[in-house]
């Protein structure tokens, strides 16, 4: 038990009186979730949007899209696309502190998703919708990136498994295996292709983990003419895209 004394009126109920302190335990006081396993572990089983505290200090709230309901639950979305209405041919500081409506569209922020990941205990669920409402995934063991100093490195360990088929770990051409490849964006040329930057030569418009340049890249243009890859060979081309979702969960 611990105590405290307060110079209002604390509304907080359960608690006991003696001359002026308030006895209290921690278990009076639910944690702040860290991320949507533990708003599930609290007993949040709906499908939805949540604030969670990825930030040691537990002080700056992040609104995140949570999966309570495939395999589990407890997945935080860190990308979602459900159409064209926002646009991801972004910066790198749009990519860093992240874009768009939890709910639809977003990419909640290079900065969250190292927050999240930074222990390397997460796996990674990856997911297309085929406009035929066909959804097929790959899920990967480990994933996890570093800070911004570090460029957003990518970890990417298996073994992995699904329908999608594994086009970021070991796509069968080292040239496009994404696993150690640091984050690039139209005005951040950190990819694996000489001086040549993936996101202007290949008119790849988005910022990702490219190497020379990729079999994997979902957060290309919309416009399905010019989305090249998005899970090669699976999908091929935007035309074959309806939405696309990337879920983190600790182990």
């Amino acid at each position: 038990m611990k105590k405290c004394r307060t110079h209002k009126k604390s509304l907080t109920s359960g608690l006991s009186d003696e001359a002026g302190w308030r006895y209290y335990s921690d278990d009076d006081f639910p944690s702040m979730p860290q991320d949507c396993k533990d708003l599930l572990e609290n007993g949040q089983t709906i499908t939805g949007v949540y604030d969670i505290y990825p930030y040691e200090t537990l002080t700056i709230p992040v609104s995140v899209y949570c999966d309570m309901t495939t395999m589990g639950g407890g997945w935080t979305a860190i990308q979602k696309r459900i159409d064209g209405s926002v646009i991801f041919d972004r910066n790198w500081t749009d990519y860093k502190n992240g874009f768009g409506s939890s709910e639809q569209n977003v990419w909640i922020g290079n900065d969250v998703i190292h927050q999240l990941t930074k222990e390397n205990t997460s796996s990674l669920y990856v997911s297309i919708t085929l406009p035929n409402g066909t959804t097929l995934y790959e899920m990967y063991d480990r994933f996890s990136i570093s800070n911004e100093a570090g460029k957003y490195q990518l970890f990417l360990t298996g073994p992995a498994t699904g329908t999608l088929g594994d086009s970021m770990l070991d796509t069968g051409s080292s040239i496009n295996d994404l696993s150690g490849m640091y984050f690039s964006t139209p005005d951040r040329d950190n990819d694996g292709w000489g001086d040549k930057n993936c996101v202007v030569y290949r008119t790849t418009s988005g910022g990702w983990w490219f190497r020379s340049c990729h079999s994997a890249f979902l957060n290309g243009p919309w416009s399905p003419q010019s989305w090249s890859y998005p899970w090669y060979p699976t999908v091929q081309s935007g035309t074959s895209v309806k939405g696309t979702t990337m879920m983190i969960r600790r182990h």
